[in-house]
C-alpha cells in the first residue's frame, strides 16, 4: 500500500535587520528609519510577530533596481526643504 506524498514546501530564508543591514552596507538604524519613513526608499521587508525580517533575493534585487534609477535622480528626491523663517523676538497674543 503506498501513502501519498505531501510536496515538500521550501520556505524562503528570511534574515533580521543586522544581516540586511550587512547585505546592503547600510546602518540598522537607516533600515529601522526607512521602515517609518520610507527615507531609504522603501526597502522591501516583512513583519511577523512585530519583528521586521527581510529576504536576501529581494533586498538584492531592490538593490540593483536603485542602482539603475541613477544617482541624480536619487539626490533630487531627497533635497531638503529650506526651513521656514521665523519672525525675531517674542509672539505677539492673538487678539
Amino acid at each position: 500500500m503506498t501513502t501519498p506524498t505531501t510536496p515538500e514546501i521550501v520556505l524562503p530564508r528570511l534574515v533580521g535587520v543586522d544581516e540586511a543591514a550587512r547585505i546592503l552596507g547600510v546602518s540598522k538604524s537607516l533600515l529601522n528609519r526607512d521602515r517609518r519613513t520610507g527615507e531609504a526608499g522603501g526597502v522591501p521587508c516583512i513583519r511577523i510577530a512585530g519583528r521586521a525580517l527581510y529576504s536576501p533575493a529581494q533586498l538584492i534585487a531592490w538593490a540593483e533596481a536603485k542602482a539603475q534609477t541613477g544617482a541624480a535622480e536619487a539626490a533630487a528626491a531627497h533635497t531638503p526643504e529650506p526651513p521656514m523663517k521665523r519672525g525675531r523676538g517674542r509672539p505677539r497674543k492673538m487678539a
